[in-house]
């Protein structure tokens, strides 16, 4: 057997990716012997290749293809994407909503308004002579 691992060999993480399975899953399936798989390498650095037709094999009684994953794979992460503007846009629709009502409030003079409003006014008086006589004058 070849210690260098081939293109008829793939890694747990590479099988379990195209199983749709979790790793743990497919150390299940090696101990049970549902996979086919070796392990080489020196002590410290041995990885466990497992056999692609195996893997192909059991994806064919399953009844999947490896290209529908794809797809699937892709319709769930649009779905996904989706999901995540919709909560968005919902978001700056109820932000919006907030927006509306406060301008559609009737606006109620600031504190400082309305005393520049009676300045104003008073000034007014003055300037046509009908203010309040200035005490010391």
């Amino acid at each position: 057997m070849d210690d260098s691992p081939q293109l008829s060999h793939l890694t747990v993480p590479e099988a379990a990716r195209r199983l749709g399975v979790s790793e743990r899953t497919v150390w299940r399936y090696l101990r049970a012997g549902r996979l086919d798989g070796h392990t080489t390498g020196p002590a410290g650095a041995q990885r466990t290749l497992i056999d692609a037709g195996g893997v192909a094999g059991m994806l064919a009684a399953r009844g999947r293809d490896p290209e529908a994953d794809a797809v699937r794979a892709e319709r769930d992460r649009l779905t996904a994407e989706l999901a995540a503007t919709r909560a968005e846009l919902d978001l700056v629709a109820r932000r919006l909503a907030v927006a509306r009502r406060a301008l559609a409030r009737p606006r109620r003079p600031a504190p400082l308004d309305r005393v520049a409003d009676t300045a104003a006014r008073l000034l007014e008086r003055v300037a046509a002579g009908r203010g309040r006589p200035v005490p010391g004058r």
